[in-house]
């Protein structure tokens, strides 16, 4: 019905329908629970997810993935991703991940997410939270605080769960650790020969029949990107923001309520020196580094430099810079090292502080006390803040008034006549993956200019920077281009197609000559290549050239069987490799105790991960989840 209404607006028997809808909703009241009562898009345990929220992660993936690929995807490669599965899914174990842990009685507090959103070094200016900064970020990348906050609560939320989950996998086994130790220790070396298919692009040659054969095959491949001609009415909250006054009083008045937001707890900066010892380590272990401390204390207190002690001894991740923490606050720190901090006089060391880490000695260098911006200082960011504020349901009001009129007139034109002052933007055709520069900078606004037909108006529509209503001027559907028109890169991607097929053809050729051999260098002589034999390599290490696949695939080779079932084209290269093992080593002698105890956080968190996992798929398995039939 909507649709008839923006494609035949002018009718007056639609003006007519249009009058008496709106009577209908004055009477009964239900326009604001139509609104409430539209289905969602995903429904898991009762808890609605609306369209409007799979649209914009849908969005957000869509740019993800076509960024990785420098701003253009081709179509086939792009629904090999199946982004609208991953969206449903993602969107689920979200909504699994907030009812479990309400369910365990985890939570995150606003205040939680306000002292986290300060600490970020992005909105801090000179090592300070800056409001401004803070604002001007966001809405350069599309967001309101409101939005940016509920992915920072949801961010603390999971987090929160996982580490509550982790619990249940604490431990790794001494059979475990040499397991593992050995997995990545084994070392293998090969003997290889790469056949590059550009050595092969010279010798194809073009026939123009097999070439428009291969062109009908993939030319799809070339197919252009859907285009749209806007004219559109754009409602910023910029403009509409500076029509409106905000008196100092309401400025004050907002600065109390939010006080908070204008200040900075005290602040330390300190040097620490690090001996590790944790929950797993032997007694004997503990002692040794607590003693050592120990000295280390007696040292610093002696005189000797702090920084240059931190370099020596400390095994933290901050002796390259002297033990330097740099700035911090308190509930930044585990509790030991707060308390033991936060009481020292400034130049102060510590005694020695045991934490879950190991033993550490603190250095007070700096000691920046509490403090409150005046309002002065704050008084245009909260102006700007309290104009958006009121900004927002001014410019929606305006927008909505608009759309209805639109209707009522019975198109965009006709409205824009009766309207002159009205300010309308107008665009070329363009691309979604190249929009003019000056245009809404959304994904909203972007998937609802492609969503539509030509001839169309769209639905009144919210952005990051307001409302906006829509009208497709043209509409130019994706067309696959004649072979002329393209020919000189079709030609250029058919050679590198033939050359692959003769590289790929030769490498199978050669493995069957090996395999008959018994050796890769007797077959590889016959065909005049060259063999190769790598250093020793370790699984997961990439040395030399050899591309990171083909390492890997090595590790599956044994004595009995020395060669790959098929050459293996090289991650990177696009080569075709035929190899065999050369040799295999065994690494031999025990762990040291730093070893074992990395192997062991490894094992432990891989754990936690399966843990986590295998609760969020039993939540899934459990819950009662409906998608809408669109999806």
């Amino acid at each position: 019905m909507l649709q008839i209404l923006r494609n035949k607006a002018q009718s007056i028997f639609i003006q007519a329908i249009v009058v008496v809808i709106a009577l209908v909703f004055i009477f009964w009241g239900v326009g604001t629970n139509m609104m409430n009562s539209r289905e969602a898009a995903i429904v898991v345990n009762g808890e609605e997810i609306s369209f409007q929220d799979y649209q914009n992660t849908y969005d957000r993936t869509y740019e993800n993935i076509k960024n990785q690929f420098g701003g253009n995807i081709p179509q086939e490669l792009l629904e090999s991703f199946d982004i609208k599965s991953q969206v449903v899914n993602q969107l689920i174990q979200e909504a699994l991940l907030r009812q479990g842990a309400a369910e365990m009685g985890i939570y995150v507090s606003r205040q939680e997410v306000q002292e986290t959103i300060k600490n970020m070094v992005q909105f801090q200016e000179n090592g300070r939270f800056s409001l401004e900064r803070y604002t001007a970020l966001l809405a350069a990348n599309g967001f309101t605080p409101t939005t940016f906050e509920e992915t920072v609560q949801l961010d603390m939320l999971a987090q929160k769960t996982r580490l509550d989950i982790a619990d249940f996998a604490t431990t790794a086994t001494e059979n475990e650790i040499k397991d593992l130790y050995r997995l990545d220790n084994t070392e293998v070396a090969i003997q290889y020969v790469a056949l590059q298919p550009q050595e092969y692009s010279g010798t194809v040659k073009v026939d123009e029949k097999e070439l428009e054969a291969w062109y009908a095959n993939v030319q799809d491949n070339y197919r252009t990107e859907p285009q749209v001609k806007l004219r559109y009415l754009d409602f910023s909250y910029n403009e509409v923001a500076e029509k409106i006054t905000i008196d100092d009083d309401a400025v004050e008045q907002y600065y109390q309520d939010n006080i908070s937001t204008f200040s900075e707890e005290e602040q330390r900066r300190a040097r620490h020196i690090l001996l590790k010892a944790d929950e797993n380590s032997p007694a004997e272990v503990h002692e040794r580094q607590k003693k050592k401390a120990e000295e280390i204390v007696a040292m610093a207190r002696q005189g000797h430099d702090f920084a240059e002690l931190a370099e020596k001894h400390s095994e933290g991740p901050s002796s390259g810079q002297g033990g330097d923490l740099g700035l911090f606050s308190r509930g930044q720190m585990v509790k030991p090292f707060e308390e033991a901090a936060f009481a020292l006089e400034e130049g102060g060391i510590s005694d020695v502080v045991k934490t879950t880490f190991g033993y550490h000695i603190i250095k007070v260098e700096e000691i920046i006390p509490p403090t409150t911006k005046p309002l002065a200082e704050v008084k245009d960011a909260i102006y700007s803040e309290l104009r958006t504020q009121q900004a927002k349901p001014l410019a929606f009001r305006v927008a909505n008034e608009a759309y209805e009129n639109i209707i009522a007139a019975g198109s965009l034109g006709a409205y824009l006549e009766t309207n002159p002052q009205v300010s309308l933007k107008e665009t070329e055709f363009f691309t979604r993956s190249n929009p003019p520069h000056d245009i809404i900078n959304d994904p909203n606004f972007l998937s609802t200019a492609f969503s539509l037909n030509e001839q169309e108006l769209s639905s009144l529509i919210e952005t990051s920077q307001g409302y906006a209503i829509l009208f497709a001027e043209g509409v130019k559907p994706p067309q696959v281009p004649e072979l002329d028109t393209v020919r000189e890169q079709v030609v250029a991607d058919f050679k590198d197609h033939k050359a692959q097929i003769t590289a790929q053809e030769k490498a199978q050729a050669l493995l069957q000559k090996a395999r008959e051999a018994g050796t890769i260098e007797e077959a590889a002589q016959a065909e005049d290549l060259t063999v190769k034999e790598s250093d020793y390599l370790k699984k997961g290490n990439s040395r030399g050239t050899l591309p990171r696949n083909i390492i890997d695939s090595a590790f599956e080779l044994s004595a009995g069987s020395p060669f790959p079932e098929e050459p293996v084209r090289g991650e990177g290269d696009g080569a075709f490799y035929v190899y065999s093992l050369a040799d295999r080593k065994i690494p031999a002698g025990e762990l040291s105790e730093e070893e074992e105890r990395q192997y062991r956080d490894a094992i432990i968190q891989r754990k936690q991960q399966q843990v986590f996992s295998g609760w969020l798929a039993n939540q899934q398995e459990d819950a009662d989840i409906r998608t809408h039939t669109s999806l």
